[in-house]
């Protein structure tokens, strides 16, 4: 498993590699045309390029973000799905750690990611004019004294925050590959099922959240905020278990690569 984890996590990261690149090159870039133009000798061709570069460095942390997702699923469809199935599970993995690789791989780029995201939005805020940060950052600061606050006050709630978290991440992830899964069953138009599935479940799980989850929290909550958290990330543990297990039977019992 842990050969297999490294090697998805290294497909993804090839990927991940030239936008987290192209994010660093976009904000150095930025806080330099940012500079100048703060530096008084800037003109309209540097305000022009200034803003372009901006614009590019948020759709690369954008794309660095979702990309990150979107390929762990597309690899979980191409490596166990397609004619590349053949070779996957013809490994000496068990089911069990397949899914493990291609969740653990997913999250892990997930993480990186944000990382860099964090790393390149300090270097364009760095040095930068204490104005221009109050105004762009005075919101991030306040929420930040908020959690500092909350967790001195209330550390129960703030490791329950954490907790949710935690089980959180992988939900949709797990969620997605349960669809994916599920497309599996039909013997025909498998993509177009897939799509269903997906759509589908989105809708259901909005419907079931507004009309039976919103009131069960909203009465937990007015007997006690912590009812409330344990009762979310009990869902989701259980949803996270629940999709797991789904997955594993369909890999150990019902795939079929014969398109």
């Amino acid at each position: 498993m842990v050969k297999l984890l490294k090697h998805e996590l290294l497909a993804i990261l090839r990927i991940l590699g030239f936008i987290a690149a192209a994010a660093v090159v976009f904000a150095v870039i930025g806080r330099i045309l940012f500079a100048v133009e703060f530096s008084g000798s800037g003109g309209m061709l540097q305000d022009v390029l200034a803003t372009l570069f901006v614009t590019f460095y948020m759709f690369a942390i954008i794309a660095l973000v979702f990309a990150a997702w979107g390929i762990g699923v597309s690899r979980f469809y191409k490596t166990l799905f397609t004619g590349e199935g053949y070779m996957t599970l013809s490994l000496p993995v068990s089911p069990t750690g397949i899914i493990w690789a291609k969740l653990l791989s997913s999250v892990i780029a997930t993480f990186l990611a944000s990382i860099v995201s964090i790393l390149t939005a300090t270097i364009f805020f760095i040095g930068m004019d204490a104005e221009v940060i109050g105004l762009i950052g005075e919101g991030i600061g306040d929420l930040l004294l908020l959690m500092q606050s909350s967790f001195l006050t209330e550390p129960l709630l703030s490791f329950e925050a954490i907790l949710l978290f935690i089980f959180s991440v992988p939900a949709s992830l797990l969620a997605v590959y349960a669809c994916i899964s599920a497309g599996q069953l039909f013997t025909t138009h498998r993509r177009l099922m897939t799509f269903l599935f997906i759509v589908g479940g989105y809708m259901l799980l909005q419907m079931f959240s507004l009309f039976c989850l919103t009131p069960i929290y909203a009465a937990a909550a007015s007997v006690s905020g912590h009812l409330t958290m344990w009762i979310m990330i009990v869902l989701i543990a259980a949803a996270d278990v629940g999709c797991f297990l789904f997955i594993r039977y369909i890999l150990k019992n019902k795939v079929n690569l014969v398109l």
